[in-house]
């Protein structure tokens, strides 16, 4: 019995735990007061989003997933399962969700593709007006001499010559 109760005293004394559970102490506090909030105001925040405009923020969506798996490396580190110390000691999780990660980007991506679009109308709308402008000239050039010092009847002029 004094075996097993002299290594229960070395395990009181040594630093690492006491340093363990001071980690644990100021991480559970930190969580309980900090991001309980946030965690409320990201969803009331998120609800006003979707009331509004009709979607998620996609901001807010990626934020969230990044959110999640902090809590879950902080869990895992309050309860035991990991040795590895959550933000600010190690870095952020990275969120593999591909989706969330790239949606700021695709809003983007239409952006650049809504121009391009625009920038192809106004090219159309130009090479119209030059085929426009040399048919016009062709037709110019093939009227005879005399032709050319009548005035032409447009659609406006066509019933002022009957009356």
């Amino acid at each position: 019995m004094s075996k097993k109760l002299d290594k229960s005293i070395d395990n009181v004394i040594q630093s690492p735990v006491w340093t363990r559970t001071l980690f644990v102490v100021v991480f559970a506090i930190a969580s309980y007061f900090i991001l309980l909030p946030l965690i409320i105001v990201l969803s009331i925040a998120q609800g006003l989003f979707t009331l509004i405009t009709g979607n998620a923020n996609a901001n807010l969506k990626y934020f969230s997933a990044v959110l999640e798996l902090y809590i879950s490396q902080l869990f895992r580190f309050l309860t035991y399962l990991s040795e590895v110390k959550p933000y600010p000691f190690s870095n952020l999780p990275e969120v593999e969700d591909v989706s969330l990660e790239n949606e700021p980007a695709r809003k983007k991506e239409s952006t650049k593709e809504v121009s391009a679009k625009r920038t192809t109308a106004k090219e159309s709308a130009a090479k119209k007006k030059t085929i426009k402008k040399k048919a016009t000239k062709k037709k110019a050039e093939k009227k005879p001499s005399g032709a050319a010092n009548k005035p032409e009847t447009g659609a406006e002029n066509d019933g002022a010559g009957d009356s």
